[in-house]
């Protein structure tokens, strides 16, 4: 009996051990004055996967304590009042102190780990940049830095998080692509999570040979490759900017081929709420169009097998399942598929 019990405690002892192990804490020294609610978010992963984690540092006096856990070290995202959060590198075992007289996120001092310390600095030579909410601004101060110290691992963290691609995808590119030694390390990108992860980290993209989503007209449309000459996905969330845009160059692509069972182009929206897909769809019609809705979002898990990371989103298939397009730009993404079905076969 007493081995029973001694089993017992030694097994308790040991799990929360493994707890401790696992764990992060943010804790939070303010000003007295400070009293908010700021959101965190962060991707949770060890060898088996991950998932987002979402919670809320109440701070009040200026002071709060929050506790996280990963395997895997992960970035931890704090919302302010700027567009863009700030990002915290967290991994197991840190102790992470955040200290500032201001409640904006991006004036504080972070340390915990020499990452922190320099995304802190860095923060604090372009506080004035990062105030004004100028994304292209932004974009040229990671950018000088990046191309000032290209196999730091600070080169990597500051695109993946501070960078704004919606700006400018083409010079993300150019950057990333000029990362060396350290920099390129895929640790960098897997600790973010599949929502920050590059188009062009994915070393082997998913195939797609069948799909069924939720849609506007039909109930249920199956979507196949292998049916059709050429695929054209859009996967979107309500709220971006640039929605008629985009909208405007799916209806003309879907103008220049209006047969629907030669080819297939769907817009599908990602938000959880119903109402938030259909509402945009009353005022941007397009004909001969799949309208989707997937509920669960990047968190579906053929998405994730098609590694889908975020929206706004393009992927062109060719009638094998492979993936001959992915990314943002609505022009390369209509070129793509002008490649994989030349205007020429459409006639024949």
């Amino acid at each position: 009996m007493i081995s029973i019990i001694r089993i017992f405690f030694i097994s308790i002892l040991l799990l929360t051990a493994a707890c401790r192990n696992n764990s992060f804490s943010l804790e939070f020294e303010l000003s007295p004055e400070i009293n908010a609610n700021y959101k965190i978010a962060y991707y949770a992963s060890d060898s088996r996967g991950g998932m987002l984690i979402e919670t809320v540092a109440p701070v009040v006096g200026g002071k709060a304590v929050v506790k996280g856990r990963t395997v895997r070290p992960s970035i931890v995202y704090i919302s302010g009042t700027g567009k863009i959060p700030m990002a915290i590198y967290a991994q197991r075992g840190h102790d992470i102190k955040i200290t500032g007289k201001s409640p904006n996120p991006y004036s504080w001092d972070v340390d915990g780990n020499d990452i922190n310390k320099e995304l802190s600095a860095w923060r604090q030579q372009n506080a004035e940049i990062l105030a004004s909410d100028n994304m292209a601004k932004r974009n040229e101060a990671v950018g000088e830095f990046v191309m000032k110290d290209p196999s730091s691992p600070l080169s990597a963290l500051l695109l993946l998080t501070e960078f704004s691609r919606k700006e400018n995808e083409h010079l993300f590119r150019r950057l990333w692509l000029a990362l060396e030694d350290d920099a390129r390390h895929p640790k960098w990108t897997d600790m973010i999570g599949r929502a920050d992860q590059p188009d062009n980290y994915v070393k082997t993209p998913g195939k797609l040979k069948t799909m069924a989503v939720r849609s506007l007209h039909h109930g249920i449309d199956t979507i196949r490759t292998e049916s059709v000459n050429a695929t054209l996905l859009f996967f979107w969330n309500s709220g971006f900017g640039q929605r008629k845009e985009y909208v405007d160059s799916i209806r003309k692509l879907a103008a220049e081929y209006p047969d629907s069972t030669t080819r297939v182009i769907a817009d599908i929206c990602l938000e959880a709420d119903s109402i938030a897909w259909k509402s945009p769809l009353r005022s941007d019609s397009i004909k001969a169009v799949i309208r989707g809705w997937m509920p669960a979002g990047l968190a579906d898990s053929r998405l994730i097998s098609l590694n889908v990371t975020r929206s706004p989103f393009f992927i062109v298939f060719s009638p094998d399942g492979n993936q001959r397009y992915r990314g943002s730009d609505p022009a390369d993404a209509l070129s793509s598929f002008r490649e994989v079905y030349p205007p020429s076969k459409k006639h024949k």
